[in-house]
C-alpha cells in the first residue's frame, strides 16, 4: 500500500540536501515505495551507485531517475514491481555502466530495446529458459558488444561464430566456403546459416562441419539493381565487416577486395 509523504517525513525527518552521491543505498528500507523514494530523492542531482534492491518501488521510480543528471550504476534486484514498461526510461539513463535487474519483471525482450546504453559494461538479469532464448542472447550481445552478461547469477558466454553468423546476415554480401583439401569451385552464395551448433551452410555449399572449413570468403560489394537501363549501384561493406571481425578477434586477409576469414571457436 502506498504511503503518504507525511509518513516519510515523520520516518526520516529533515533530508540530506547533498546533491551528488557516490553510493545512494536504500536497501535497509525494504518497505520503500515510490512516494518514499521520491521524498528521499528530492534534492538529489546525480548518483554514481544506486542500490534499490528488494524495495517496493515500481516503474514510476525509474521514471524519476530520468530527471537526474546521471546514474552510473543501478541495482534493482528483486524489485518485483518493475517490468518491461520501464525500458523506455532505462534507455534514457545513457550514463549507465552497471545494471542489475535480476528477479524483476524485465525480460530479454525488454532488454533488447536498450539500444541507447552504449556505456553499459555489466548486465545482470533472470531467465527461466536460457537455452530457449539463445538467438535473442546473441542479438543482445551483438547490440551491446562490450557488455558482460550475467544470467541467473552466472556469467553467460556466447560462441564467437554464433555472433559472427548473426551479425554478418545483416549485410547484403555474398559468401563461399574454402573446405580443407579442396579447391574453391562453387559459386557465390547470398545466404549463410548455422543449421546446427557445429555446422555452417551456404546457399551453394554444405552443410559442412566447422572443423572442415579452412576459411570463409566474403565479397563485401553489394550490387543494388536500380532498373533495367541503369547500372547497378555498388555499396562497399568492407568497413563494417572489418569492424565486426576485429571485435571477434577473427584473423582475416583481403586479396583483390575479397575478405578471407578464419573462423575461431572462442567464447565472448
Amino acid at each position: 500500500m502506498a504511503r503518504k509523504t507525511n509518513y516519510w517525513q515523520q520516518r526520516f525527518g529533515a533530508l540530506n540536501t547533498e546533491p551528488y552521491h557516490h553510493h545512494f543505498d536504500v536497501r535497509q528500507i525494504p518497505e520503500l515505495d515510490d512516494e518514499g523514494f521520491a521524498y528521499l530523492l528530492a534534492y538529489v542531482k546525480g548518483i554514481n551507485m544506486l542500490d534499490l534492491n528488494e524495495t517496493e518501488i515500481t516503474n514510476a521510480s525509474i521514471t524519476l531517475l530520468t530527471k537526474l543528471e546521471y546514474v552510473n550504476e543501478l541495482r534493482a534486484k528483486g524489485c518485483a514491481e518493475i517490468d518491461n514498461d520501464c525500458i523506455a526510461d532505462l534507455n534514457k539513463l545513457t550514463n549507465l555502466q552497471f545494471l542489475h535487474v535480476k528477479d524483476t519483471g524485465i525480460t530479454i525482450d525488454g532488454l533488447l530495446q536498450l539500444n541507447q546504453l552504449e556505456k553499459l559494461k555489466t548486465l545482470l538479469f533472470s531467465a527461466h529458459d536460457v537455452a530457449g532464448i539463445k538467438e535473442k542472447l546473441v542479438q543482445l550481445k551483438t547490440m551491446l558488444p562490450q557488455c558482460e552478461i550475467n544470467i541467473n547469477s552466472k556469467p553467460y558466454s556466447i560462441n564467437a561464430i554464433d555472433l559472427f553468423i548473426y551479425a554478418i546476415k545483416k549485410q547484403t554480401v555474398t559468401y563461399r566456403l574454402k573446405i580443407k583439401n579442396e579447391s574453391i569451385v562453387q559459386g557465390w552464395s547470398h545466404w549463410l546459416i548455422q543449421p546446427s551448433e557445429s555446422y555452417i551452410e551456404a546457399a551453394a555449399q554444405g552443410p559442412y562441419s566447422i572443423d572442415d572449413i579452412e576459411w570463409l570468403e566474403i565479397n563485401p560489394i553489394e550490387k543494388k539493381v536500380q532498373g533495367t537501363l541503369i547500372p547497378a549501384k555498388e555499396i562497399d561493406h568492407t568497413e563494417e565487416i572489418i569492424k565486426l571481425l576485429e571485435w571477434l578477434w577473427f584473423p582475416y586477409v583481403i586479396r583483390d577486395g575479397i575478405i578471407s576469414v578464419y573462423l575461431l571457436q572462442r567464447e565472448l
